[in-house]
Parts: C-alpha cells; sequence; structure tokens
C-alpha cells in the first residue's frame, strides 16, 4: 500500500504543477456598501507619503486591499507590493483612522445571516491593518527568506457591535475585536503561477486571497510567529484573514449594520468588512474534489484518495464513496484526475 500511495502522490503533484489557480471573484454584495456614520475620534496619523490624513470612511467599503504601494525607504513607492502580515495596508486611499472616542458604523445591502453551515461558524469578517513583526525589513523579495518573529502583533483592538436596524446594537464587549489578528494577506502564495502583471519581479504570488473565506479561529499569533512569510501564507491557504464574528453570540439571526468604535487606548484602522459566503451553499458548491469537505483540494483530500485507493463501493452509506469523484462506484485513476485538476482550488473557484 505504500507503493502505491506514494506513486499515486507523486502523479498527483506532478500534474499539479501545471493546474493554475482559479481566484475570488469579486461580488460587491459580499462587502459592507454604505458608510451610515463615521466619527473620526482624535489621534489620528497620517499617510507619510502623501502627507493625507486617514479620514476617507469610504475605505472601508468593498473588498480589503491586495497590493499597496512601496514604503519610499526599502521599496519604491510606484512598485505594486502584495499585502503580507509583515507588510500591511498603510496608505491614506487604502485604510480609515477611528480614533480615540471615534466610530464607524458601515451597512451592507443585504442581511448577513447566522448561518450554520459558515466554516468555523464565522458569519462576516472585520480587516483592519494589523501586522506581525518581521526579523527584517519587508523588501518584497522572496518570502522564504522572511521569518516572522516572536515580539507581539501590532494591532489596535476596536470594539464591534452588530445590529439589524441601526438603532438596537450587540457589542462584542469581550472580543473579537477589529484591526487584530489576522492581519491581512493580498494574494496567494502561488510560485508556480504567479502573477506577473503586477510586476516581473514577482516570482511568489498567484491571484487575490477570498476575503469571504475565514481563517481558522484557533490560529493564533504565536502559532505563526517562526514560520517563514511564505509558510504563514500556506497556513492561510485562499484565506484573506481578517477577524472573525460568530452572530451565534449577539442572538440575532441576520444583521446589516456594523459598528466599530476607538477608546482611549486605541485608533483602530479599517479597510473592509466581509460578509462570510459558506461552503456546500447555493453559491459555492464544494470544488470537486474536496473529499473531506473542507471547502479546498488538498491534502487531506489525497490521503483520503489513497486510503479508499481500488475499493469498489458496496453501497451509499459506504465511507468509501465519499472518494468516489467520478462516481464509477470505483476508487482509481479517474479520480485521482479530477483531485488533481482541481488541487488547491477553494470554494470561490466553482461558483
Amino acid at each position: 500500500m505504500s507503493k502505491t500511495i506514494a506513486q499515486i502522490g507523486f502523479s498527483l503533484l506532478c500534474l499539479c504543477l501545471a493546474a493554475a489557480a482559479s481566484t475570488y471573484d469579486y461580488d460587491p454584495n459580499d462587502f459592507a456598501i454604505e458608510v451610515i456614520d463615521y466619527n473620526e475620534g482624535t489621534g489620528a496619523d497620517v499617510d507619510w507619503i502623501d502627507g493625507k490624513a486617514f479620514d476617507n470612511p469610504e475605505n472601508a467599503l468593498g473588498r480589503p486591499t491586495i497590493d499597496t504601494t512601496g514604503d519610499n525607504w526599502n521599496i519604491p513607492v510606484p512598485v505594486n507590493v502584495p499585502l503580507v502580515i509583515v507588510y500591511p495596508a498603510f496608505r491614506s486611499f487604502e485604510v480609515v483612522t477611528v480614533g480615540h472616542g471615534g466610530q464607524l458604523i458601515l451597512k451592507f445591502n443585504q442581511p448577513v445571516r447566522d448561518d450554520e453551515q459558515n466554516k468555523y461558524g464565522i458569519d462576516f469578517i472585520v480587516f483592519g491593518n494589523a501586522q506581525q513583526n518581521c526579523g527584517r525589513y519587508w523588501t518584497n523579495g522572496n518570502p522564504e527568506y522572511f521569518v516572522v518573529d516572536g515580539s507581539s502583533l501590532i494591532a489596535e483592538a476596536g470594539v464591534v457591535s452588530v445590529s439589524q436596524d441601526g438603532v438596537n446594537w450587540y457589542r462584542y464587549d469581550n472580543g473579537p475585536y477589529a484591526d487584530t489578528f489576522a492581519p491581512t494577506l493580498g494574494r496567494v502564495y502561488d510560485p508556480n503561477n504567479p502573477d506577473t502583471s503586477i510586476g516581473q519581479w514577482n516570482l511568489w504570488w498567484g491571484g487575490p486571497t477570498d476575503p469571504t473565506l475565514p481563517l481558522d479561529p484557533t490560529l493564533t499569533a504565536a502559532q505563526i510567529a517562526g514560520m517563514t512569510v511564505a509558510g504563514a501564507a500556506q497556513t492561510y491557504g485562499c484565506s484573506a484573514g481578517g477577524g472573525g464574528f460568530d452572530l451565534a453570540e449577539s442572538g440575532m439571526d441576520w444583521i446589516e449594520y456594523i459598528r466599530i468604535e476607538g477608546n482611549e487606548n486605541v485608533t483602530p484602522e479599517i479597510d473592509a468588512v466581509a460578509d462570510v459566503v459558506c461552503c456546500g451553499d447555493y453559491k459555492h458548491p464544494f470544488p470537486i474534489g474536496d473529499i473531506d469537505t473542507d471547502c479546498r483540494v488538498g491534502y487531506e483530500d489525497l490521503a483520503l484518495l489513497c486510503q479508499y485507493w481500488l475499493v469498489e463501493i458496496s453501497g451509499p452509506q459506504d465511507p468509501a464513496k465519499a472518494a468516489d469523484v467520478y462516481e464509477d462506484n470505483i476508487i482509481n485513476f479517474q479520480d485521482l484526475s479530477l483531485v488533481s485538476r482541481n488541487w488547491l482550488k477553494c470554494v470561490f473557484q466553482c461558483q
């Protein structure tokens, strides 16, 4: 069996090298579309490149930033820089500051629902510009050469509230918070299919990540520390990161309004808020080859394929049936072909 597994794995990986990864198709309905109220508060900084204030609340509408600019120190300003966990959105046209005592209220154009099918039970995600430290300055180079160090996460925890009508609110007093872990990842780490439209220098970053796909909420900044930036990006997979919230705590079946507040200690920055689109629903069916139904075709699915290799399906309750991707009642190279064809695809690639 071990020889068969090794042969299957090698064949699959060879096929995957030529497979291009698709990316999230932008849908404005997945994000807040309207600013209801903005009170900047105090203590806001300015963009050190253009000198402008972070006071445009419309920066929080739509999807989070994918690529930012150089910082004028280690990277020239005109260069495109994909967001990574050690280099966040930082420009005046990308994020808005909610200052000391300030607030920002945003509205979706459709209900964000408490859906038990949503991955990890997360219903919406708030994106700020938190970042983790790196042992060296980010230079847009090979992410395998940059290590996330063990120092603290740079974050400003804004308090989040939700409402159905914009009048009656539930406040997440004890967290989660806005503008904390997990820092935004703009692009999928995909050195086999780099998107050179952002620059011929790019040998590592593929298409945009999916802002509607939450990270595992048990993942922490401490667990990322010590990884390379490439390793951290691989941990994110297709997700753009952000801070995930479960509506079950609020007692509301749905909401349309989200409020973020600063206090006397923090001035959080907000880039976007996203509605989580569940995997397996009418909008995002599971990718073909997603045997373990984790919304992604990956090594776990290959392991299950190997486990049931050449097994003939005995009936509808046979546990091997999930691995019969080709649906011909036997687990063989037809199933392997479909898994390899969809390797590393995520929920947003099969709308």
